[in-house]
């Protein structure tokens, strides 16, 4: 039996079927596979190969202005646990002091198509030319400016900076809407709390509070303890106090579901 504080290694990767786009888990170590599917044969190390390209680590440019700057410390949370602790941003892995969990902490730069899951409290940057396809991507902080299709959970910060519509699911600690930025979310939104300085179409489901800045500009509905409009910010759309989990009849939308929002709408006037 293995000790308690032995560290729980990644052992599985996600291998999408190049016949049918099944998504499975594989040995992080398998060569090739079968897919439950369709039954095709694929092999999984060319699929790497290919996604490779689109998944960058640290340049040498950037290992050498941290080393210029000097170590500074970052805050991590365990994915197992939910423990917090600090570590040097120059460290590219630890271990949970809480349940002895193996933790990531690379930075990624996706520049092209990927659909293999990510789960690192480091970086996850997805360029204008990259697009997410993965079922899962766990990060500590992420910056979106291309496309993403997958499905997105951040214990830090994700920053949107990207025009059109986004069609994956985003569960984060703070979303951050940068200027320039004109998104759509086709799923709800989760989060602890929002901040607004571009465009933004969404339903959000908000634990705290949805700061809408200076040009900012939120459209659709709103699920949060409090909501800021600043002088030059708009809002449009339904307000709702106090509610903070989402039923099935929410995700399903208003118009499947008449009188869903019932008398708890409020009137939103001046800011």
């Amino acid at each position: 039996m293995a000790s308690p504080n032995t560290p729980k290694q990644p052992e599985k990767i996600s291998a999408d079927c190049p016949h049918c786009g099944f998504s499975q888990l594989e040995s992080a170590y398998a060569k090739s596979t079968f897919c439950r599917k369709c039954g095709q044969h694929y092999s999984i190390e060319k699929l790497l190969a290919k996604e490779v390209t689109s998944l960058k680590a640290p340049s040498f440019l950037d290992k050498i202005t941290k080393l210029v700057q000097g170590e500074k410390i970052r805050d991590i949370c365990c994915f197992s646990c939910g423990h917090r602790q600090q570590v040097s941003t120059s460290a590219q892995s630890s271990i949970c002091p809480g349940c002895g969990s193996y933790i990531d902490l690379r930075d990624f730069k996706i520049s092209g198509p990927f659909g293999r899951s990510i789960q690192t409290q480091g970086d996850v940057v997805v360029t204008s030319k990259g697009e997410i396809t993965s079922s899962k991507v766990s990060c500590g902080s992420a910056y979106i400016e291309g496309k993403l299709r997958g499905n997105l959970f951040c214990t830090g910060i994700v920053s949107v900076k990207m025009q059109g519509k986004l069609l994956g699911s985003v569960d984060t600690h703070h979303l951050n809407i940068v200027k320039r930025a004109d998104v759509e979310f086709v799923r709800p939104v989760k989060v602890h709390s929002v901040e607004i300085h571009g465009k933004i179409s969404a339903r959000i489901m908000c634990e705290t509070g949805v700061t809408i800045a200076k040009g900012g500009c939120l459209e659709g509905v709103v699920y949060a303890k409090a909501i800021n409009i600043e002088r030059g910010g708009i809002f449009s759309g339904e307000l709702f106090i106090g509610q903070q989990e989402l039923t099935q009849p929410d995700l399903l939308g208003k118009d499947e579901h008449s009188g869903l929002f019932g008398d708890e709408s409020l009137g939103l006037g001046p800011a």
